[in-house]
């Protein structure tokens, strides 16, 4: 069944001004450059120890780019990014109180949204936009305006739903607990597009590009599923023992299991077993393979 979610959690970065190509250009992990008007792809923005501020999907439109990412990160990311924005013609703001966010999550979510304009993975239907993600579309609306009839007339589900499908996904969300803590690829932000290393430079990239071109970083974001009600440590059993697995990441409900993302070592043992707490958690198929060299 396709079901609307309203996603209050996600926040909206819109920037405006004749400079706002270039200076996120400057900024950001992902190359801007090559980012054709009317699409979309993930990036980063990093502090100057190449730690990830936040990962969020970049849209470029024809007079504005958006950038949407969790509202917590919203907050921290947001004055990183206007650090230097005064000497730029361009503007920053927090768009919670003009846009509204929603996941279109079903087997015929991006069926319906055929008719939109748009042949790409970014689509429009007035005012609204879908950013088109496999089998999944994100939408931003005027908080406003009324959604289009196809939209309005489907049911609506919860936001855990949306955020289950984005761990599945192996997408890099995360939420400020974790804002500075990880570089880009140790939460597989090459593997799903958000970093061009063949791009001039931006703050962290030198810590970026050495985690690729020397191979310095081991670790990689991983899913794994348990119960609902599980809590504890991660762990991964080692002979007759338990190790410490790796750090959790996000967690959110599907059904009645829990769906987790972690960032653990890239060398793991064949089949191997992992609890969280005391309830066995299982390995779940990454979506796409990790980016390499």
């Amino acid at each position: 069944m396709t079901q609307l979610i309203p996603v209050p959690s996600l926040g909206v970065i819109r920037a405006t001004g004749a400079d706002r190509k270039t200076y996120l250009q400057s900024q950001l992990t992902a190359d801007l450059a090559k980012l054709p008007v009317n699409q979309w792809r993930f990036a980063g923005h990093c502090d100057p120890k190449g730690k990830m501020i936040a990962a969020f999907r970049l849209a470029h439109l024809d007079d504005q780019i958006l950038m949407l990412m969790p509202q917590s990160l919203l907050q921290q990311d947001l004055p990183a990014l206007n650090k230097y924005a005064v000497f730029n013609n361009i503007e920053l703001v927090d768009s919670a109180n003009q846009l509204s966010c929603y996941a279109l999550v079903g087997a015929e979510a991006v069926a319906l949204l055929a008719q939109w304009q748009g042949d790409d993975n970014l689509r429009q239907h007035g005012q609204c936009i879908a950013l088109i993600d496999d089998d999944r579309a994100i939408i931003v609306a005027p908080s406003d305006n009324a959604l289009p009839t196809e939209l309005a007339q489907l049911p609506l589900g919860q936001e855990s739903a949306f955020i289950a499908s984005e761990l599945l996904a192996a997408r890099p969300w995360f939420t400020a607990e974790h804002s500075s803590e990880f570089v880009p690829q140790m939460l597989n932000l090459d593997a799903v597009g958000g970093i061009a290393y063949d791009k001039g430079c931006y703050i962290g990239q030198e810590t970026v590009a050495r985690m690729h071109f020397r191979g310095g970083n081991k670790r990689a974001l991983y899913v794994l599923a348990t119960d609902a009600e599980a809590t504890g440590e991660l762990q991964l059993q080692v002979g007759d023992n338990w190790r410490s697995a790796g750090k959790l990441v996000a967690s959110a409900i599907d059904g009645e299991r829990q769906i987790i993302t972690a960032v653990m070592s890239k060398e793991l043992p064949e089949q191997p077993q992992f609890r969280l707490g005391d309830t066995p958690a299982q390995l779940l198929p990454r979506p796409y393979p990790l980016f390499e060299k």
